[in-house]
């Protein structure tokens, strides 16, 4: 009995946590088509993979990234704080690596944690 607890479902912000880390994971692999499959259904229907890719990679080379906090206040959302550390891409003075905070809201849809995306 004492593995019993090992089987417990994890909460909500676990999972959270996990998917969150594992999209940035992949972002920073370069693998945005495993990154673009985190993004909820409804997202995936407005944004096409190519306008996904070009809206994330054109700005900055992300060096790389950390679930900092997850705090779900609702049963199906949960905010996700990020700190990332990225170089701009900007042709402008180098400014070298920033490190910043980035805020999250994913969605519980159909059993599974999404994350909403717009152009």
């Amino acid at each position: 009995m004492a593995g019993c607890a090992a089987f417990a479902p994890d909460s909500p912000e676990e999972r959270v946590r996990a998917r969150a880390q594992a999209r940035w994971d992949a972002l920073l692999a370069g693998d945005f088509e495993k990154a673009y499959a985190f993004l909820s259904p409804g997202s995936r229907g407005v944004v096409s993979l190519p306008q996904f890719r070009n809206s994330i990679g054109a700005a900055a080379s992300w060096k790389s990234a950390k679930v900092h906090g997850v705090t779900c206040q609702q049963a199906d959302r949960c905010k996700v704080t990020m700190l990332v550390n990225y170089t701009p891409l900007l042709p402008r003075p180098r400014v070298g690596n920033i490190e910043t905070s980035i805020d999250e809201t994913w969605l519980l849809e159909q059993g599974q944690w999404w994350l909403p995306q717009g152009l």
